[in-house]
């Protein structure tokens, strides 16, 4: 499906084309003086022409819903719903929050693989080192090795998982920090450990090496050998079960106990007046913790959830809060701010789960009722 997507909840004026969730085209701008009405036409218009796609092919308007500016919200529901009647296209609207933490997410799982293209093996697909280049290159040749002596067990569930059988990419012998673990799915951050017989005897230092591999946000699932041997069935089901899983995978410690728990959360504020700012929280998987409202920033504020989480603030109420919120476990980012591009996966889950909005009765979310200044003061 081929989505475009319109971001006007604050001073960022946005426009992204999308085509099966991936970004196709981009064309957006902060301007202070909020000058929306004159951008937004211009700019889908040059997405489209980026793409080389004519508006009337593509399958659906996705919007910005807010909270944010009154003023900017308005100008981008009247355009979308102006398209969607001209066009006869369905209308998706986005939490302007929900859409900031998605793209907060996706940079800090990037951030945590860093690509490096190699020459051999994989063509032009990337290698993802999850331990630091020394380290890395050390292990290298030694999972290799390792890759050439399975043990059966090894040997019986890498021919039920190769190849994405599973549906999903998997690595043998693959670095962890300093660890080769036994089976590695990358892009679900899931560990498949194969426990022998001597697993009985190291507890403590299959406990030590699970608190590692968590703290680099990866789970570890582990099954013995028999196991493998009874019921290999079984056993890929399970794995299957937890990748195909929304939710974090289990963590299932066996013999080794188990990672221990170190969440991130991520706090998109966006501006309001005063020491005022709509935020909300989601988790990793971008379930929300904290439903979007309208909070005066205290000292106080979010003490509760920063005791046992570190959460990211991020957007442009942000900034103001910087002072105030003085938690250790308080982390802000600068100059974020939303954009069309992080609606686009947000758009595609809409239009297959057919969470789409009646174009003649959809408002924006405002949250609070607007308040026209010039005419109290008239009062």
């Amino acid at each position: 499906m081929t989505t475009l997507c319109l971001e006007t909840s604050t001073k960022a004026c946005s426009v992204a084309l999308g085509k099966n969730g991936k970004l196709l085209a981009l064309k957006e701008s902060i301007d202070e003086q909020y000058s929306h009405s004159e951008n937004l036409t211009l700019y889908i218009e040059d997405v489209c022409n980026q793409a080389k796609i004519h508006l009337q092919n593509i399958d659906a308007i996705a919007v910005s819903k807010g909270p944010g500016s009154f003023t900017g919200l308005r100008i981008g529901v009247s355009t979308a719903k102006g398209l969607c009647y001209a066009l006869d296209k369905p209308l998706i609207a986005i939490n302007s929050l929900e859409a900031m933490a998605a793209g907060q997410i996706r940079n800090s799982l990037e951030n945590r693989l860093s690509p490096n293209p190699s020459p051999q093996g994989e063509g032009s697909s990337p290698i993802y080192h999850t331990a630091k280049r020394k380290i890395w290159d050390g292990l290298k040749e030694y999972s290799r090795e390792m890759r050439k002596a399975p043990t059966k067990a090894e040997e019986l569930l890498w021919e039920k998982l190769r190849n994405k059988k599973t549906g999903y990419k998997i690595r043998r012998q693959h670095a962890i920090d300093k660890f080769i673990c036994d089976f590695v799915c990358l892009e679900k951050q899931l560990v498949i450990e194969l426990d022998g017989t001597i697993h009985k005897f190291r507890k403590e230092e299959d406990k030590l090496r699970e608190e590692i591999i968590g703290d680099k946000r990866f789970s570890v699932l582990r099954f013995t050998n028999e196991e493998v041997y009874d019921d290999i069935y079984l056993v890929v089901s399970q794995i299957k079960t937890i990748l195909e899983s929304k939710f974090p995978p289990p963590l299932r410690g066996g013999e080794g106990g188990g990672a221990k728990e170190t969440k991130k959360l991520f706090c998109p504020m966006i501006d309001a007046r005063r020491m005022e700012v709509y935020c909300a929280i989601y988790d990793e998987q971008l379930n929300e913790i904290k439903k979007t409202s309208a909070e005066i920033i205290n000292e106080n504020s979010f003490t509760d959830l920063l005791q046992k989480n570190k959460i990211l603030f991020f957007g442009d109420g942000a900034s103001k809060c910087k002072q105030i919120i003085s938690h250790p476990n308080a982390v802000f980012i600068d100059d974020i701010h939303p954009s069309a591009k992080f609606m686009v996966p947000l758009a595609e889950r809409c239009f297959t789960e057919k969470k789409i909005e009646d174009v003649a009765y959809f408002e924006p979310f405002y949250l609070k009722d607007f308040v026209d200044s010039s005419a109290q003061n008239k009062k």
